[in-house]
């Protein structure tokens, strides 16, 4: 199919108007095109040796497990994201201990969290955040009644007090 090039008055193929993204780097399909060529192109008194044919496709061979064993790390990588996330979500609420970057322990009750890159942050109630993968402790949060007294939960409370 053509189309017609307004600025030269000329015809253009569509393939001309391809423009193909340069890549950084060969992939399994480049490999096997400079293998054909070689192939192709070699002189006919002097052939590849079958043990340079061998090799190149073993190293072929290399390259396609390599490209498919990436592809599995990613999945398992996207997989392990998303455990991690649903793990911090069922923190929400509870009060968190950690170590801070002095080395004192701190503690907070998690209001929220944030994923950015893959690290998942928890927000606490105070403003602060500690990345997920510091958490060193998990607890329930503790509410004082007006006597003063320290309970385990809201919930605990009404129900001691029916």
């Amino acid at each position: 199919m053509a189309s017609i090039n307004g600025v030269t008055g000329g015809w253009t193929s569509y393939e001309d108007t391809i423009q193909e993204t340069p890549k950084n780097e060969l992939g399994k399909e480049d490999f096997l095109k400079l293998l054909v060529a070689q192939l192709t192109h070699q002189d006919p008194t002097n052939p590849m040796q079958d043990t340079e044919f061998v090799s190149q496709l073993a190293t072929y061979s290399s390259l396609e497990q390599q490209i498919t064993m990436n592809k599995n790390l990613e999945r398992v990588v996207a997989s392990n994201n998303a455990t991690t996330a649903a793990a911090a979500i069922s923190l929400i609420g509870s009060v968190v201990g950690f170590t801070n970057d002095d080395g004192e322990l701190q503690m907070g009750q998690v209001l929220f969290l944030d994923i950015v890159s893959g690290e998942v942050n928890l927000y606490l109630t105070d403003g602060t955040y500690v990345p997920f993968s510091k958490v060193e402790q998990v607890g329930l949060p503790t509410y004082v009644d007006d006597s003063g007294s320290a309970s385990g939960t809201e919930e605990e409370d009404e129900a001691g007090a029916a």
